[in-house]
């Protein structure tokens, strides 16, 4: 799977396409997401270049980016989510709060933080 990582705080220089080994088991509240689009916001950058260190550290490589749309490929079984597998979303995925980071091919999400695409909006207008 190819995602977009850092492996260090800093600009531009820092930002690598690796390939990673994202795994497949789905705990407890969470669901895997095929990214289909993904928003880049400021924090994304802030977080980059470790304006939130002192806060909440990252452990490298860490995969970037918050907001995106995309499709149910697995979930928790257990979960009362009206979630299925292959309905469209858009989410949160943000490292900050112990997710996988959207910019990536496929993300790791709390069922919590999804919601139902809308129907009138393309992946690309909801991310």
């Amino acid at each position: 799977m190819k995602s977009i990582q850092i492996n260090k705080y800093g600009g531009s220089n820092v930002i690598d396409v690796n390939n990673e080994i994202l795994l497949a088991k789905i705990f407890a509240d969470k669901a895997l997401v095929k990214v289909k689009t993904s928003g880049v916001n400021p924090v994304d950058w802030k977080i980059q270049e470790g304006y939130f260190q002192q806060l909440m550290p990252l452990q490298f490589p860490a995969t970037l980016g918050m907001d995106f749309s995309g499709i149910i490929k697995e979930s928790d079984r257990d979960s009362s989510t009206p979630f299925k597998v292959d309905d469209e979303v858009y989410a949160q995925a943000s490292i900050l709060f112990g997710e996988s980071g959207s910019f990536a091919e496929l993300a790791v999400v709390n069922l919590s933080s999804i919601a139902a695409k809308p129907k009138t909006l393309n992946h690309i207008e909801t991310s």
